[in-house]
């Protein structure tokens, strides 16, 4: 089982080197594609990718990735990002104590790595319309990951001119995070999926995303969320929480993609090119 090694070559001599060696494989081969190679601007030029084989099992993470690679010759499966939707709930109070949070404070969340494609100044311009819409209560901007792909100073000098205050670090688990926070920011402008979506609709926290092509994916399920280009609604449901969307949004998930699920769709894939 190959993870994305194969279908997004980053670094393209390593990527080669273990296309040749499942070229002589006996064995099953699984490539599980998160990302292809031209989906993203530095990778669009680099040919070969991914290899295939006889008797291989492409796995994708959506189905437009999977329609790109028919288009391709290649034959795929869909299983999207499954989700463990009962995990226990996070510690609010203490994360929020640990970061410095103020009890009033509206905080957004932006649970991404920092590089171009997360969009980092969109979150932040939203951020900015909220504090004057949500008037009294102060708005803070939390951005968990680190600067990566040289993004560094650009990102810094992004944030020395933030509308809002900003934090910035990891908290001690993905579920803190998530419970600390009021509102989960996700303005990328490409995902494979979009894991907090759904880590979203587990923490029972509303999420304001931008129109990311595969989100269309994930909305047709019939999740409900917010957008970042609508900040009035965002605002709106801050001041007046709907208890009744957090409910459906995780029926929607449990139905779509339930960690208990996983095992039966993974064992469909492989008996559907003849594996037991």
């Amino acid at each position: 089982m190959v993870e994305n090694l194969c279908s997004l070559p980053l670094n393209p001599p390593a990527a080669r080197a273990a296309a040749a060696a499942l070229g002589s494989f006996p064995g099953r081969v699984v490539l599980h594609h998160h990302d292809l190679a031209w989906q993203r601007e530095r990778t669009a030029g680099v040919e070969g990718f991914p290899p295939d084989g006889a008797g291989w099992l492409h796995v994708t993470i959506n189905d437009l990735s999977r329609r790109q690679l028919a288009a391709r010759g290649i034959e795929a499966v869909t299983i999207p990002n499954h989700f463990d939707l009962d995990a226990p709930p996070g510690d609010r109070i203490g994360t929020r104590r640990a970061f410095g949070f103020r009890d009033d404070e509206v905080v957004l969340l932006h649970p991404v790595r920092a590089i171009p494609r997360k969009d980092v100044p969109t979150g932040l311009r939203l951020a900015a319309k909220l504090a004057d819409l949500l008037g009294a209560r102060p708005v803070r901007y939390w951005l968990t990951g680190p600067a990566e792909e040289g993004h560094g100073p650009a990102l810094d000098a992004r944030l020395a001119r933030a509308p809002v205050p900003v934090t910035r670090g990891r908290a001690a688990s993905s579920a803190d995070a998530y419970a600390a926070c009021d509102l989960v920011v996700f303005p990328s402008t490409w995902e494979g999926f979009g894991n907090p979506v759904i880590e979203s609709v587990a923490a029972r926290r509303p999420i304001a995303v931008a129109r990311y092509p595969v989100l269309e994916e994930l909305l047709a399920w019939g999740l409900e969320v917010l957008f970042v280009d609508e900040p009035r609604a965002v605002a709106e449901r801050l001041r007046d929480p709907d208890p009744a969307r957090f409910d459906h949004n995780l029926d929607v998930a449990r139905r779509h993609c339930a960690l208990p699920d996983l095992p039966g769709r993974i064992d469909a894939a492989f008996r559907s090119v003849g594996w037991r």
